[in-house]
């Protein structure tokens, strides 16, 4: 059975034979370019510098630079990419965010990969929508928003979303698998906003991007970081087929796979932030195992990953590699 097989009858919880992969080395996944843009504005601000123009307008001492939306980001020692400083839209009541024209013969490019005869399973990663609002109105603001402006933001989010779904209408018919989108929307214990706000602002967008991404043939992945457990029904309903969790054990792992497991299935490594960190090898490979025993009792609902840089969380290899050989050699289901 192809990874692409495998992959697919996870996320339809129809009997996969064993649990995804998303290992540096070992992966059930390959991925594409959802958009090529077109046309657009040339950008002196672009690379990270040194700008006094951008500085001053932020007062900020490390490096700056700026995007095509006219969002300023900070960040010291090149060591992170940075931060939005200053947002491009300061004000409701008169401000320009221009979305970008798309390539529509990105679309050709793709149909010659014939990727639907892909042995591996095909993603392609379509854009945030409450972190661009983020950006755009930095954190403070943006949330203060959702109370004193929900107009504004439900106008603006739903832009987002009919721009994502010209993007999957474009490529639809191209032989892609699922649609990646990232939002981080927790603290370590609880939501940005509460759950009614969720409902009114922001999950009217998720499903706008997620039926059409159905409508193409396409799964749906969600990237949060931080706790979100209060979202989770929301977004299962407004169309979530997998979330990316790079902390499950903040729920922990066993109420993911009680809750949700039947109708979610869950993108993690074995925790990033509680296990992999201690550096204990019986302690990893103990909860490596567990999180194999949970999942299998719910008939699969892991893809087991790698975090993508374990040396930004000062986290060695091996130890990940701990984690990894107990998960594959407990894959099997059933």
């Amino acid at each position: 059975m192809t990874s692409k097989e495998i992959i697919r009858r996870l996320v339809a919880h129809d009997a996969p034979p064993r649990f995804g992969y998303d290992f540096h080395g070992l992966s059930d996944f390959t991925h594409v370019g959802s958009r090529r843009y077109i046309n657009v504005p040339a950008n002196p601000y672009d690379a990270w510098g040194d700008y006094p123009e951008l500085k001053a307008l932020t007062g900020f001492n490390g490096e700056v630079r700026r995007d095509i939306y006219g969002n300023i980001y900070g960040r010291f020692n090149g060591k992170t990419k940075g931060e939005c400083i200053r947002g491009a839209i300061e004000d409701w009541e008169d401000y320009v965010y221009p979305l970008p024209e798309f390539d529509p013969n990105h679309r050709e490019a793709l149909l010659k990969h014939n990727l639907g005869e892909h042995e591996k399973y095909v993603l392609t990663s379509g854009s945030s929508l409450f972190s661009v609002l983020r950006d755009a109105r930095l954190m403070s603001n943006a949330l203060a928003d959702t109370i004193t402006d929900p107009d504004a933001v439900f106008a603006f989010v739903d832009m987002l979303a009919d721009h994502e779904v010209a993007v999957i209408k474009s490529i639809a018919g191209c032989g892609i698998d699922g649609w990646f989108m990232g939002d981080d929307w927790g603290t370590q214990d609880r939501t940005f906003i509460s759950p009614a706000s969720f409902r009114e602002l922001f999950k009217p967008a998720y499903k706008k991007v997620a039926d059409a991404a159905h409508e193409a043939g396409m799964s749906v992945f969600l990237h949060s970081c931080g706790y979100i457990h209060a979202f989770m029904d929301d977004f299962i309903d407004a169309g979530i087929d997998v979330f990316q969790f790079d902390q499950p054990d903040a729920y922990p792992s066993e109420v993911l796979a009680s809750e949700f497991g039947s109708r979610a299935v869950f993108h993690s490594p074995v925790d990033i932030q509680k296990v992999l960190p201690t550096g204990d090898r019986e302690f990893i490979e103990r909860r490596a195992k567990e999180m194999c025993d949970l999942f299998c009792g719910v008939g699969g609902g892991w893809i087991a990953k790698d975090y993508p840089t374990y040396h930004d969380i000062g986290v060695d290899v091996e130890w990940a590699k701990w984690a990894r050989d107990v998960i594959t050699a407990n894959s099997a289901i059933g």
